[in-house]
């Protein structure tokens, strides 16, 4: 048995505290970030950062400075034993006992400053796949409370042949999601593409103005109100109650008043069944139900679809090498960048990787007029941070010629600043 005061208990798991050579320095107060001013990008525009280093360092540096973020969204190691020509998975080997164990420690001390990085009203999205995602989801609970938790995003990452199982085709992967604070949390929502909704079938006078309807029951089983609960007359006059009679479960899905104003204005219909009389709401494309002019929206699905192949191709494009299996496509990462309604957002990703993340902000400020600024955070092993994260923003910047020859506008209107993590002696 390992002498206990090297294991770290945190919410149900239990792992070895592994040591990492960089904490030395981060006690020491050995580090700090210099610039290298001969890979600045740009001069106009939000100003973003490239902090190569450790990413444990990067992250006490920007604590250490006072930096906060409203969103972060990290794609750390999956922990599965892959490897990968510029950057690899196979942190730990698979046939390590404590391979559970030494990832749990390398995430926990990074997602501790993390927690603390994050802006009151921020969320933070961590991709995962089954490896490691009940770990995660209890490391996060513990550290980001069990009560801010948002959602676990399953993405279609993948579709066809070539699948990695054996026994069961897995299409997808994960995203968890945390609040800073639930209660103060505010995401986007979608706009629902009322007019080429099928549902909207009817129309009549208002179609102008109101645009097309559908019909929904008045009569609602529900919770209970007695304000709800009253007696309705039909144009024959026959007295009608819902659910055919006073009291629960059934009531009107409007009280009283709000009913006599939808017969004055339109927004009633009654029908005649076999068994007997119905009475409807219009419930139309362009307006509420006070008559007020409207854009429906809904809250995004957690069930997402956004392709690694496309991801692939859009680095492909730009360095015309084949360097990344899994890249994550830009338009995941503006999907999770638009659920913040605030467009001058302060944006890290302390898994930089191909620097995804940054090439996603522009390209959403591009679309949106937005001003959002990213701090990304890569080690330089196999010149990761040098010849992909940089070289790839540096080309989204400034524009470059595809693998078709085909000329890419830059997106001219960014900086980019180049950190690198300095160990003092």
């Amino acid at each position: 048995m390992k002498n206990k005061t090297n294991f770290i208990y945190h919410n149900g798991l239990y792992w070895e505290n592994k040591v990492e050579e960089i904490e030395q320095s981060i006690f020491k107060n050995k580090l700090s970030l210099q610039e290298v001013k001969t890979r600045k990008v740009g001069n106009e525009g939000p100003l973003h950062q490239l902090i190569e280093g450790d990413n444990l360092a990067g992250l006490h540096l920007l604590q250490k400075n006072g930096e906060n973020f409203d969103l972060i969204y990290i794609d750390p190691p999956y922990n599965t034993g892959n490897k990968d020509f510029k950057y690899t998975d196979a942190y730990f080997n698979t046939e390590d006992e404590i391979r559970h164990s030494t990832w749990s420690s390398f995430m926990y001390k990074r997602l501790v400053i993390a927690q603390t990085l994050l802006s009151k009203n921020g969320a933070i999205f961590l991709a995962i796949d089954d490896a490691e995602q009940a770990r995660l989801k209890l490391i996060c609970d513990g550290i980001f409370g069990e009560q801010n938790f948002v959602a676990n995003f399953i993405r279609k990452n993948k579709a066809g042949s070539g699948h990695d199982s054996k026994q069961v085709a897995v299409e997808f992967d994960y995203m968890l999601c945390y609040a800073s604070n639930i209660n103060t949390l505010v995401f986007s929502q979608e706009t629902v593409d009322v007019e080429n909704d099928i549902k909207y079938k009817f129309e009549d006078k208002f179609i102008t103005r109101r645009g097309k309807y559908y019909l929904r029951d008045l009569d609602y089983k529900g919770s209970y109100s007695k304000t709800l609960d009253y007696e309705i007359t039909a144009p024959n006059g026959t007295k009608m109650l819902s659910g055919g009679l006073f009291g629960k479960p059934n009531t009107w899905r409007w009280g009283k008043d709000k009913f006599e104003w939808g017969l004055t204005n339109d927004y009633i219909v009654f029908k005649e069944t076999p068994k007997g009389w119905k009475v409807y709401i219009k419930q139309y494309q362009f307006v509420d139900n006070k008559d007020q002019k409207r854009v429906r929206q809904l809250p995004y699905r957690a069930l997402i679809d956004f392709n690694n192949a496309k991801g692939s191709n859009e680095l492909k494009d730009i360095l015309k090498q084949d360097i990344f299996s899994y890249p994550k496509p830009t338009d995941l990462l503006q999907f999770v960048i638009n659920l913040i309604p605030q467009k001058n957002t302060n944006i890290l990703d302390f898994f930089a990787g191909s620097g995804t993340t940054l090439h996603a902000t522009m390209l959403q400020n591009k679309k949106d007029g937005g001003k959002r600024s990213c701090t990304l955070i890569t080690n330089n092993e196999n010149r990761i941070c040098e010849d992909v994260t940089y070289a790839r923003n540096k080309a989204a910047i400034e524009g470059f010629e595809n693998r078709r020859g085909k000329k890419v506008e830059g997106l001219e209107d960014n900086q980019l600043q180049y950190l690198k993590v300095q160990i003092k002696k």
